[in-house]
């Protein structure tokens, strides 16, 4: 503990944060081991393994702390906290202050609320924690420290609904956030008074932020002011997506995030402008240091800002008493301020990319620099300074990107080619445009003919960044999208990063035949030990609608409808897409399409534009609908075959999987009067003795013709046609099914009512096992033709 103590105190405890999130142990457990621990280390005795104890009992006593804290913050609430209120289905009135300033968005306003009582009868219960309170009516007008009543229902946030997909809840409850509410209008709160919250962020935080949001509004057009106030006050919710999407692919979305480089910006404008008033050095310090911690309030304590603004201040402070600062322990320390506050950030995006690129820029910044190649670039311009700045940017942008790059693969699936072009063009662009900001809001208040002068500058920096990226963004191959990522990947890429920087030690190459060694036997026995014969089964959570994913024994793909698509939401693009790509699957040998609702169709064209599809199997109902007409328009124009099936129809192309049409027939479809619904598309998928049924979402007109089968409708598996729907799901349809598993594809929350009581009865009576995306989120089943079993993907 001698040399960088601050940084193996954060191994240790962030070690047991890990831990306790995989693992779950017994927090009285973990605390009596801390306990243990702690006494060993105050009655060891000098001995000859007196020194092996101690660091014995320490790294159990940090690590257990780290478990502790874990447990404490995630699931150990007071009796009444405000997550034993979320998720019920009745409104419930609720007090409380808003703890954070407004957050305007495009369409809505979030305020997030320190609830302080709840009234679920006639008596109201104190409570505790926080809510995010969505309403979608931007000219609300509330703010920080208002206490405010209102009735509504109390929801939990989306979490992860399908393998691989963004944890909202966990991102919300990172935040201390337990419950989402919407309203459509800011009448339905009422305000009970104001004045409430920090006295220091109510009075001169929040004064200046409103001053800096109206300052920036009124004098920038919008695109540039909204990428100004994301800059300044870290409220980036006005940026039009398509500006963010463009940020993304060019490698440069980190500007837009409120984090260490603006807090060296900050640094530097304060400085410069704090030495342009003749203050002496450690005045400028100590007031660079005080406007630090302003801005990290300013910006909501947000943990990049934190870090950095921690940093920023140790190494200020270092000069003042003319010592040298550790950069990678003051980043322990800056670490450990945010984890022992939040111990949840460790698991979150920001978090890991913030401090990695940090990391990177401390540890591989000077290497890079020391490179034969770079070293006589750096030679021949020494004396010019503007390349030496060009070089060193270029120098730090590479150190950031190379410590970032797999933690943008895992949780944006993209690199950016001209990542470190970009950076090199934009950075400077970004800090013209900040410090010209910031001057300009401060000469309006002194001098506002001047500060227009400053605003006209700033809007050139910041307009030319909008332009460059956009522009950017749309040059070939500007970034590559990555979805399978393992952490084989994530070693080796490390393992290689670290063999680049020390490729001359001799020691290095033993390890390194040992590791290729290993990799390569890890990588044999897992082909090996791979069971290849069996046949999964996904319903994908695609919220109220339906999505099937057929995985067969031989490699081939089958997906069965593809979710529901709105003005404003494509399950297509944003849900089934994604995952077929993180499974690797870049072809799928047949689409099916159950009926062409919208809730089932959906997704379909832009799966078909955008993978292989070999070819569409329906049942041949056409629909007026434009959404109908496309999908066959897509067909057509990409000449994928298209079949079409009636009952009796039997494929056994896919043995040893073979797939028996029950409905409907062609007869049936070409009579009038009949529902889409009722026509659905329906089968039998058997492996071996396992059985699955699909039926879309007839109902029970449907359910009449198929009973016609009688017992080859039983069937270990049942998709429950229609959601669940009352109208589906007759007694004697289920009495032929008999099913052991019963998955009901339907929307959390949803309008409908779905799944109706009365079918989940019926269900229960049977015996079968309920499994509900709505609660279970995406189901995946796995069979080699004997047993069924479920993949517990969340754990």
């Amino acid at each position: 503990m001698n040399t960088k103590p601050a940084f193996k105190i954060l191994l240790l405890y962030a070690a047991g944060l890990v831990v306790a999130k995989h693992f779950s142990p017994p927090v009285f457990a973990t605390y009596g081991l801390v306990c243990l621990a702690s006494l060993g280390l105050l009655l060891i005795r000098p001995g000859t393994y007196s020194d092996y104890l101690k660091t014995t009992f320490l790294v159990l006593a940090l690590a257990g702390i780290g478990a502790v804290r874990y447990e404490l913050s995630s699931g150990h609430f007071p009796l009444h906290h405000i997550s034993q209120f979320s998720g019920r289905s009745e409104p419930i009135a609720f007090t409380g202050v808003i703890t954070r300033y407004p957050e305007v968005r495009a369409k809505r306003i979030n305020l997030v609320v320190e609830v302080e009582s709840v009234n679920t009868g006639s008596t109201p219960v104190a409570t505790e924690g926080k809510i995010l309170l969505s309403v979608r009516d931007r000219n609300t007008d509330l703010q920080y420290g208002d206490r405010i009543r209102s009735k509504a229902r109390i929801r939990k946030a989306r979490d992860q609904r399908n393998p691989g997909e963004f944890d909202y809840r966990a991102y919300l409850q990172a935040q201390g956030i337990f419950g989402v509410v919407s309203l459509k209008s800011g009448a339905e709160i009422e305000l009970l008074s104001t004045g409430g919250g920090n006295w220091f962020v109510r009075e001169v935080v929040v004064p200046a932020k409103i001053y800096l949001d109206h300052f920036i509004s009124s004098a920038f057009p919008p695109a540039e002011a909204a990428l100004l106030r994301g800059l300044v006050i870290g409220e980036r919710g006005e940026v039009a997506a398509d500006v963010k999407e463009a940020f993304a692919k060019l490698g440069v979305i980190h500007i837009l995030a409120v984090s260490g480089l603006h807090v060296g910006f900050i640094i530097i404008v304060v400085m410069a402008v704090t030495g342009l008033m003749r203050m002496p050095h450690p005045a400028r310090v100590i007031f660079t240091v005080l406007f630090l911690i302003f801005y990290a309030y300013l910006t909501n304590l947000k943990p990049p800002v934190t870090r950095a603004a921690t940093m920023g201040a140790l190494v200020l402070l270092g000069t003042l008493f003319e010592r040298k600062t550790d950069f990678l322990n003051s980043l322990a320390i800056a670490a450990l301020v945010i984890l022992i506050g939040n111990p949840m950030e460790l698991f979150q995006a920001g978090f890991q990319l913030s401090f990695a690129a940090v990391a990177a820029i401390v540890y591989l910044y000077p290497k890079l620099k020391r490179l034969p190649g770079v070293n006589r670039l750096y030679s021949r311009f020494r004396e010019q300074a503007v390349v030496h700045y060009a070089l060193d940017l270029l120098m730090v942008s590479t150190a950031a990107f190379l410590g970032t790059l797999p933690f943008t693969v895992l949780y944006f699936n993209r690199i950016p080619a001209y990542s470190l072009i970009a950076n090199l063009l934009v950075i400077p662009l970004v800090f013209f445009g900040l410090a010209n900001g910031l001057v300009a809001a401060l000469f309006h208040l002194l001098l506002p003919a001047l500060a227009s002068l400053y605003s006209e500058a700033a809007w050139l920096a910041l307009h030319s960044v909008i332009q460059l990226v956009e522009w950017g963004s749309q040059l070939p191959f500007a970034s590559w999208d990555v979805y399978t990522y393992s952490f084989l990947h994530f070693a080796g890429y490390f393992s290689l990063l670290f063999l680049l920087f020390y490729f001359d030690r001799k020691w290095l190459y033993r390890w390194l035949v040992i590791a290729a060694l290993f990799v390569a036997n890890v990588a044999v026995w897992k082909s090996n030990l791979a069971d290849r014969d069996l046949m999964k089964i996904t319903f994908i959570d695609v919220g109220q609608g339906d999505a099937v994913l057929l995985s067969f024994p031989d490699g081939r793909h089958a997906l069965i409808d593809g979710g529901p698509r709105s003005p404003y939401f494509d399950s297509g693009a944003r849900v089934v897409a994604p995952y077929l790509r993180r499974q690797g699957i870049s072809e799928i040998d047949v689409l099916i399409l159950s009926h062409g609702d919208s809730d089932h169709l959906g997704g379909l064209p832009y799966i078909l534009r955008h993978f292989t599809v070999k070819e569409v199997w329906d049942n041949g109902q056409t629909k007026r609908t434009r959404l109908y007409q496309t999908y066959l328009h897509v067909i057509d124009s990409l000449g994928i075959e298209h079949r079409v099936l009636s009952a009796g129809d039997v494929i056994t192309e896919f043995a040893p999987v073979s797939i028996v049409a029950l409905h409907p027939t062609s007869r049936f479809v070409a009579g009038g009067n009949r529902s889409a619904n009722d026509a659905s598309l329906s089968f039998k998928f058997s492996y071996g003795q396992i059985d699955l049924l699909l039926l879309g979402d007839i109902e029970a007109r449907g359910e009449e013709r198929v009973n016609r089968f009688d017992a080859l409708l039983q069937s270990e598996i049942l998709k429950v046609s229609h959601h669940g729907s009352k109208t589906s799901s007759n007694p004697e349809f289920l009495q032929c099914v008999k099913p052991e598993i019963a998955v009901i594809s339907v929307g959390e929350y949803n309008r409908f009512g779905h799944p109706a009581p009365v079918v989940l009865q019926r269900l229960n009576a049977l015996g079968a096992r309920i499994l509900r995306t709505d609660r279970d989120s995406a189901v995946i089943l796995e069979t080699d033709g004997r047993t069924v079993s479920r993949v517990n993907w969340k754990h």
